[in-house]
């Protein structure tokens, strides 16, 4: 182990001694009453939010079969400069949080999105690298003021990098075992580490109403709440608008290559469900809430007459053969659309995993709009561009 290692380590303990942490010891409640702003989640499953006079109570929890997922905590957050609250509940499991947060990281764009969506760009000190889409935290990157920590889909960050950014409040992309107890080793090393589940959501309202969970480690449920509600609203009326239609749009979501068979559909889960809402989701079965395998022949019997394919690719080249593609309605008329429109290759930056994750009132203007151009006649789509077809 490095010298510099080890120095590090210690400090992390120094911090983990003084700082706030999973505490067993007796402390008194501050009797500072607090006025809070309060908000509550209505269609996310993963947390739940109740205020007290001068503390959060935030349940978080989130059970995966697939994942091999089953977790509950609770955070009380509690404002800095008061004492820490004691809880009359030997059941639970708490992990203490001072707030508000004045610095922050995450190893996942879909929560540094959600940080400047409210407002709290210059809260972020770290984030996963310069693989962001959006102009102005790649250029706070490029000028370190904004510190790369590494991304989810790696591995958990290195206590050295938090320290190094200064982040009070580390939120970690928990989407399997091994982060979580990733997550854990930090605190225990002194590092305010919180798992995030909303990935685990299954409609895009549910994903876009993290921003409230957000919101409660910087008292900006204000701004939550009145984000969330515009958002909410929008959907419903592009929602209302096609319901209103005699005949609906048939289409079907696919991503390629796949591991899983020919190609991977996406039939019942988060990405289905903007089909599902604005169009005839051909695809949609009783079956599992996250993409699966399917074969040439199976898609061929089930989408054959569906008038638009949404897919990953942004050209055909490696698809199947041509007199496959044709069998295809959406294909001979040219109605396959890919998700990747706003995309900067050189950065490895794909908007799509960014902004939809607070704003899909976005994507379903996008689809309504190729769907029934007639509705939303003057919408040019933001993510949505047609696949280059070059075996037409």
């Amino acid at each position: 182990m490095s010298v510099l290692r080890l120095a590090a380590i210690i400090f992390c303990l120094t911090l983990f001694a003084c700082s706030n942490s999973k505490s067993t010891s007796e402390s008194r409640t501050s009797e500072e009453h607090v006025t809070w702003t309060e908000t509550r989640p209505k269609y996310a499953k993963n947390f739940k939010v109740t205020y007290h006079e001068n503390y959060k109570v935030v349940e978080l929890s989130c059970k995966s079969d697939r994942r091999e997922i089953d977790y509950n905590q609770k955070l009380i957050l509690y404002p800095k400069g008061t004492t820490q609250p004691s809880i009359d509940d030997e059941r639970g499991d708490y992990w203490y949080v001072e707030i508000p947060i004045e610095s922050a990281a995450a190893n996942e764009d879909g929560e540094i999105t959600r940080l400047k969506s409210l407002g709290l760009i210059d809260k972020i000190v770290g984030m996963g690298g310069g693989g962001i889409y959006d102009s102005e935290l790649r250029e706070r990157w490029e000028k370190k003021q904004i510190a790369s920590i590494g991304y989810s889909f790696h591995s958990v960050p290195e206590p050295e990098l938090l320290m190094s950014a200064g982040a009070e409040l580390l939120v970690l992309h928990t989407y399997d075992n091994s982060r979580l107890d990733g997550m854990e080793k930090l605190r225990d090393l002194g590092i305010n580490a919180i798992p995030q589940f909303a990935w685990a959501e299954q409609t895009y309202l549910a994903r876009s109403e993290w921003i409230k969970f957000t919101s409660l480690f910087y008292n900006a449920e204000a701004e939550a709440n009145e984000l969330f509600e515009k958002i909410e609203s929008r959907c419903n009326e592009l929602i209302t608008l096609v319901e209103n239609r005699d005949e609906k749009a048939k289409s079907f979501l696919l991503d390629f290559p796949s591991n899983r068979g020919d190609w991977s559909a996406h039939r019942n889960d988060y990405y289905a469900a903007y089909l599902q809402d604005v169009s005839i989701n051909v695809l949609k079965d009783d079956g599992p809430t996250h993409s699966v395998g399917i074969s040439n022949e199976q898609l061929l019997k089930e989408a054959a007459d569906a008038d638009f394919w949404i897919v990953n690719s942004t050209e055909d080249a490696d698809w199947p053969p041509l007199n496959f593609l044709n069998s295809f309605k959406s294909y001979r008329e040219g109605n396959v659309y890919h998700y990747q429109k706003r995309t900067r290759i050189e950065h490895d930056a794909y908007d799509w995993y960014e902004t939809p994750n607070v704003r899909p009132d976005l994507v379903l203007e996008d689809l309504v709009s190729i769907f029934y151009p007639d509705i939303l006649p003057n919408h040019t789509p933001i993510f949505f561009d047609k696949v280059k077809l070059t075996k037409q």
